[in-house]
Order: structure tokens, then C-alpha cells, then sequence
């Protein structure tokens, strides 16, 4: 019977915790995206706009040929306020294809994702397309899909983008964590 209790509780806190107003908010000081391989790289633009007390980042890309084979190092990198020391937060390598396909471990890796595939104008699936023009219109990370618990303070994502064993590109991230206004 006890058991049976502490199930509800544990279901209603869960369901509770998930409608709670997030008193954050993310903004994005930059979003740069540097390719270094020009033979797969037609086009390649990004800009952030702050708008209704919000950051939007619009990006396009397109490819000279297909890329199937897709590798991705991720490290998020935090600074609490008035605190010089770094945590990290994650420092992941895994294969970009298998990640489109599939939920990884990390909860905050698959609210990112979620989100950028919500603001794509194609549904990604690898191989990525040559002559296509991929894009993201006003993305941006919606705090309701993060936990309700998230450090205010300062962030900087490095997400490095390989094939065949080549570095291709560099998409680097700063922002900050806000309490809402």
C-alpha cells in the first residue's frame, strides 16, 4: 500500500515539475558557424536576432555533394556567476546520422536536438543532400524542454562537424542562462 503512495507522489511531482513555469530564460550572445572544407560547402550563413525577450538563430546551409557519414564532437562548456571556474557540462563524440535517429542519454543533448529539428525546413535523416538548401528559422531553445532547476550564469557550446575522418566545420555558441524578467 505504501508503495502504491509513493508512486502517485513520485507521478504527480514528475507531472508538476514538467508544467512549471521555467523562471530562465536562454539568450544567445553568438552563433558562429566556420566550415573548412570548401569542395563540400556551397553556402553557409547564420545570424541571431533577440527579439520579444528571446534569441532566434536562422541558419542555411547548403552542400556541393552528400554527406552520409557524419561525425560530431559536442562539449558544453558553464560559468556560474561570479565564479571564474568552468564546469562542463558535456564533452560527447557520437555519430550525427545515429543521433537523428535516436534519443542519446544526455537530457540536455535531446532537448537541444528536439528543438533544432522542430525549426529544420526538412526532416534530417542522413545522407545530407548537395544542392539543397537546408535551413532554421528563428530556433531557439525553449526552457519549457529543459529542467526546472537549470544554473543562471554564462555558456559556450563547440560543436565540431568531421567525415571520413576530416574536420569540416565548427558551429561555437555563447549565451547565457537568465532569470526571467
Amino acid at each position: 500500500m505504501k508503495a502504491s503512495y509513493l508512486i502517485c507522489g513520485l507521478y504527480v511531482l514528475i507531472n508538476l515539475a514538467a508544467t512549471d513555469e521555467r523562471n530562465f530564460r536562454i539568450y544567445f550572445d553568438d552563433f558562429v558557424i566556420k566550415y573548412k572544407v570548401p569542395d563540400i560547402f556551397e553556402k553557409v550563413d547564420s545570424y541571431v536576432v533577440q527579439l520579444n525577450n528571446r534569441s532566434y538563430a536562422n541558419i542555411e546551409m547548403v552542400l556541393k555533394r552528400d554527406l552520409a557519414d557524419v561525425k560530431v564532437r559536442a562539449i558544453m562548456d558553464f560559468w556560474k556567476p561570479n565564479n571564474p571556474k568552468k564546469i562542463r557540462f558535456y564533452d560527447i563524440r557520437l555519430d550525427a546520422c545515429a543521433l537523428l535517429q535516436t534519443f542519446h542519454k544526455n537530457k540536455l543533448l535531446n532537448s537541444y536536438m528536439k528543438s533544432f529539428k522542430k525549426h529544420a525546413n526538412i526532416i534530417l535523416l542522413c545522407p545530407f543532400k548537395a544542392n539543397f538548401t537546408y535551413k532554421w528559422s528563428n530556433w531557439f531553445v525553449d526552457e519549457q524542454d529543459l529542467p526546472p532547476f537549470l544554473f543562471l550564469g554564462k555558456f559556450r557550446t563547440i560543436t565540431e562537424y568531421f567525415t571520413l575522418g576530416r574536420y569540416i566545420a565548427r558551429v561555437v555558441v555563447h549565451g547565457e542562462v537568465l532569470p526571467t524578467q
